[in-house]
């Protein structure tokens, strides 16, 4: 019977496992992203077993094979909710505004630690080169929430004077990403990952030589499409009156790579933006208040 959730399993069985498959086991709850996209010939390498060892170990933890084994792994990884505050707000929470208002900032503070935990910072650095030294940038992202994340990243990185665009229509993202050449970036932001629509647009701009990125749940299948995936590990609830943890944690990611990338700009580009936003740009306003 398959267990429920694969990652928390090999935790509960690695002590009993065979030394090489010890290893193995070890190597996987290292690093959970690189074993789910990895090869049996990169795992025996970084388990430094032979490729029959992680074979006799995917079948010692439940699994089919390799191919059943990085499945399982990457719908644990997608699926866990590994934090307390995950809890739903009780619909008694409603009547004392200061117990709802703790329990949502709760979740939302632990949710957004526990996806800024589970981010690679060497992809980030990645993600921030790329975006960086990009000629012209495309946000694809649909709905209320990724497709807000989207056009905010666009907003964010034409106040640095990078060519921006976001796209929420599903015609407009194919149509934009048949359009991106070698030097672009395609960047798309998926909790879920699997956006039919987003998904074929990264594609499409992959297939052009554009640099692809993605901001989507580890695990997903976006993930293992771009160049640079910026994996998170944020719970979804399916109920109405919980908040919107995903949201708030790609929003958080895209203000950390907007400012990584201001970071790396030159003096006089930063001049140049402070001398926009004194004569009215977006914030200017804000800025004065």
């Amino acid at each position: 019977m398959p267990v429920s959730n694969l990652i928390h399993h090999i935790r509960n069985v690695a002590e009993s496992l065979r030394p090489a498959e010890r290893k193995v086991a070890e190597m996987v709850l290292a690093d959970i992203d690189f074993a789910m996209r990895a090869s049996i010939t990169e795992l025996a390498l970084r388990a430094e077993v032979s490729e029959p060892s992680v074979t006799r170990f995917c079948r010692a933890v439940g699994a089919h094979g390799l191919r059943d084994f990085k499945m399982r792994l990457a719908q644990s990884a997608a699926g866990g909710m590994p934090f307390a505050a995950a809890r739903e707000v009780a619909s008694g929470d409603l009547t004392q505004v200061g117990t709802l208002l703790d329990s949502v900032t709760e979740q939302v503070v632990q949710g957004v630690k526990h996806a800024r935990d589970s981010l690679d910072p060497a992809v980030f650095e990645a993600a921030v080169a790329a975006l960086g030294s990009a000629r012209r940038v495309y946000f694809f992202g649909v709905g209320a929430g990724s497709g807000l994340v989207a056009q905010d990243a666009a907003l964010r990185l034409l106040r640095l004077d990078i060519a921006a665009s976001a796209f929420t229509d599903a015609h407009l993202q194919r149509l934009y990403a048949g359009l991106l050449e070698p030097g672009d970036v395609a960047f798309a932001i998926s909790q879920s990952g699997r956006s039919v629509e987003v998904n074929e647009s990264i594609q499409i701009a992959k297939e052009r030589g554009a640099t692809t990125i993605a901001l989507t749940n580890a695990g997903s299948r976006l993930a293992w499409v771009v160049d640079i995936p910026l994996l998170l590990r944020v719970p979804v609830s399916e109920a109405p009156q919980a908040p919107g943890v995903s949201r708030i944690a790609h929003l958080a990611v895209v203000d950390a790579l907007a400012m990584g990338v201001a970071l790396g700009l030159e003096p006089k580009t930063l001049a140049k933006m402070r001398d926009a936003q004194a004569r009215g740009g977006p914030d200017s306003v804000e800025a004065k208040e």
